[in-house]
């Protein structure tokens, strides 16, 4: 019995010392892919942030941690954050404006010490778009067409995307419309939807379509009505 307690007493102790050491142990793990490819992103920013309270509204932040996802597209820094109410951690994500600039990311958490934190990013890039017209069942000049195209990320919906000054306003298509080679719109890559209406002499009809722009791709889409 006297050879057990000599074992078994070191061990609770060491165990007892090591979770005492280590319950302010604070993890931050970032997983950043491509939504559409699914493929890792190694240029997100990620920055940790130490702030410091002395009075209301008196904070001074230092970054404990800054760098970039790598080429698996993860980011991850541990550490043993300080006790007590005065100071408190920031995490920051921000995806590269150059390559996502017309949907600006920026993710901001308040992290809880003694914890892992997961965060999965899934980014859209920028391609571009041209859409034509052809009115092939033109009557007269009284035709009138309005169209929007719009996008969505289905599971981020902050990644919205809609072009519609020709679809509720005083904006319209007259008469019997062919244009052809309109010129290429930097916008986020991914499914669109595509509305349109026309009201002629004979009645109304409308339509509506689907179609994806690819990272970096040139789409051109004819609308023909």
């Amino acid at each position: 019995m006297k050879i057990v307690m000599i074992y078994v007493i070191p061990l609770l102790l060491l165990y007892s010392c090591k979770k005492e050491e280590s319950e302010l142990w604070t993890e931050v793990h970032v997983k950043a892919t491509d939504y559409n490819t699914g493929e890792p992103l190694d240029d997100v920013y990620i920055g940790i942030i130490e702030w410091k309270d002395k009075w209301l509204f008196d904070s001074k932040g230092k970054s404990i941690s800054e760098g970039y996802t790598d080429a698996n597209g993860e980011y991850h820094f541990e550490w043993k954050a300080k006790r007590g109410d005065g100071f408190s951690y920031e995490y920051v994500a921000q995806a590269n404006p150059a390559k996502y600039n017309q949907v600006y990311f920026q993710q901001i958490d308040y992290l809880k010490k003694g914890n892992m934190h997961n965060y999965e990013i899934k980014l859209v890039e920028d391609g571009y778009l041209n859409v034509d017209f052809v009115n092939l069942n033109c009557e007269n000049s009284n035709d009138v067409m309005r169209f929007r195209y719009y996008f969505q990320h289905p599971e981020f919906p902050q990644y919205i995307y809609v072009y519609s000054p020709y679809w509720d306003g005083e904006l319209h298509w007259d008469g019997c419309v062919n244009l052809i080679g309109g010129g290429y719109q930097e916008l986020p890559a991914g499914t669109y939807t595509i509305e349109w209406n026309v009201t002629r002499d004979s009645g109304y009809t409308e339509g509506m379509d689907t179609f994806f722009v690819g990272n970096g791709d040139s789409v051109t889409y004819l609308l023909e009505y």
